[in-house]
């Protein structure tokens, strides 16, 4: 009488196990570990604190550097959207490619030399935003796949890249698109470059970074970045742009800066700039973008600027120009 219960029961039990399988490898992060093991190989070593051993260059030219999140920068999210949501991408802004032209104007009027970008995805929508004849992009890539939520750019012209990388913020920093802390969340990293200014020799750690923005994982990506990232300005000049979820009011802002000691390890060029008659909305207790700077050579910044863009992003630029002149 219940023959055909027995099939039923198999099928279901089948389409169980598929399905704890799937859940499990993505819990566990088996896709990851199965892109490291399959030649994509996990994140690779920081830069150490000197380059080659040799004596550090502490003078450079004035670099203008720029961090932006631009706000789901990626036509396959328009994409998406406008297959599934109406065109519309959250907060009631208008699609990427009507806010791309202008974008990309304001960009090149703040012609950066350094440039941080997050929410952006691929090569080819980040080149639309930025010439990539005029700068030289660090992204991360798996085969064709790319991924640029803390995608960096630096002017070819000006500057040499001597080494790149990226590590993972979640619980396995070295396993590549690793998940964060929190179970099942955003893939974020911290994106690097060491770079050498031709005309001087300065050589110096270009850093962009995006934290997620749940609780969760804002804590310990703070206390990652402080781990990986802020030592290194003992002994290497260091920039840092980013989007990190944090205003300087923050306690993990005071970690991951390294704010505990004096002065800090990084350096906030709001404060090194010592801006003149900004609005509170502008101060770094109020924002949670930021450029940030460090090492063992005299900097200074200048030419500190917020501008207020609320159509394009739900963030706007923050630029400022850094000059390093000499040892501490």
């Amino acid at each position: 009488m219940y023959r055909w219960l027995k099939p039923i029961l198999l099928i279901f039990a089948v389409l169980l196990l598929i399905t704890g399988t799937l859940l499990g490898g993505v819990r566990l992060q088996g896709v990851q570990y199965l892109a490291a093991y399959s030649g994509y190989g996990f994140a690779k070593p920081l830069p150490a604190g000197t380059h080659n051993n040799k004596p550090q260059v502490c003078s450079s030219q004035p670099m203008r550097v720029l961090s932006y999140n631009v706000l789901y920068g990626s036509a396959f999210i328009e994409d998406l959207a406008a297959t599934f949501r109406n065109g519309d991408t959250g907060g009631g802004y208008l699609p990427w490619s009507e806010r791309l032209p202008e974008i990309r104007a304001r960009i090149a009027g703040y012609d950066p030399d350094l440039i941080g970008l997050q929410e952006t995805h691929t090569d080819t929508d980040i080149a639309l935003i930025v010439p990539s004849k005029k700068y030289t992009l660090v992204n991360y890539h798996l085969g064709s796949f790319h991924y640029g939520d803390a995608a960096l750019l630096f002017r070819t012209e000006r500057f040499q890249l001597l080494d790149s990388g990226q590590f993972w913020l979640g619980p396995t920093p070295e396993l590549p698109l690793a998940l964060g802390f929190k179970p099942l969340s955003m893939i974020r990293y911290a994106n690097w470059a060491l770079l050498k200014e031709n005309t001087t020799g300065f050589s110096f750690l270009f850093v962009n970074t995006h934290f997620d923005n749940a609780g969760g994982n804002k804590e310990p990506s703070a206390d990652l970045f402080r781990e990986r990232i802020t030592p290194l300005a003992r002994h290497l000049p260091v920039v840092v742009t980013g989007d990190f979820n944090s205003t300087t009011a923050t306690g993990r802002y005071l970690r991951f800066t390294g704010g505990d000691r004096v002065p800090p390890l990084l350096g906030n060029a709001y404060v090194l700039a010592k801006p003149i008659a900004v609005s509170p909305l502008e101060h770094p207790d109020s924002q949670i973008d930021h450029i940030l700077v460090g090492g063992p050579c005299k900097v200074t910044a200048s030419d500190w600027q917020r501008d207020r863009l609320p159509t394009l992003s739900d963030h706007d630029p923050v630029l400022a120009t850094l000059q390093f002149s000499g040892q501490q």
